[in-house]
């Protein structure tokens, strides 16, 4: 995917946000908070399901676990945004992969990771714990309104 926008600093906007955690949300069939590869090849069916979940893991599964949580789903997006992807590129990949069509490499986003792993305190890191706060953060809002 090409982007010849400037850098963007600013994260994704609420409605990219939920729609790619609508996608996580339709990946993890059980539910748990994490996918993983079977599920994974279940969403691509046969359409190179085994390729497309390589490619997805290479480039999510921040900590090589075998599974990718919420957290790594939804700081992998804020990196995109953040490697200078505009709105409607991010948009369009979402929308992609809502139809299960094949999961597209993000070069800068790899460049981004690449470079990361070479710093003393990881940039990826950080913003996969901002997301983990922030999922809490409306937990707790949205518990608070249910009481």
């Amino acid at each position: 995917m090409g982007c010849g926008a400037q850098k963007n600093s600013t994260g994704l906007n609420e409605k990219l946000r939920a729609r790619a955690l609508e996608i996580f949300r339709r990946i993890d069939i059980n539910n748990s908070g994490s996918i993983d590869k079977d599920e994974t090849q279940k969403f691509w069916k046969t359409n190179f399901a085994k390729v497309n979940t390589q490619a997805l893991f290479n480039a999510v599964d921040f900590d090589k676990s075998g599974q990718i949580s919420e957290d790594e789903w939804m700081a992998f997006w804020e990196i995109v945004k953040k490697s200078g992807y505009t709105d409607k590129e991010i948009s369009e990949e979402l929308d992609n992969l809502m139809e299960g069509k094949a999961w597209v490499q993000f070069r800068k986003v790899d460049e981004f990771v690449k470079r990361d792993q070479l710093r003393k305190s990881s940039q990826v890191q950080q913003i996969v714990k901002q997301n983990s706060k922030r999922k809490s953060l409306i937990q707790q809002q949205q518990s608070l309104h249910q009481q």
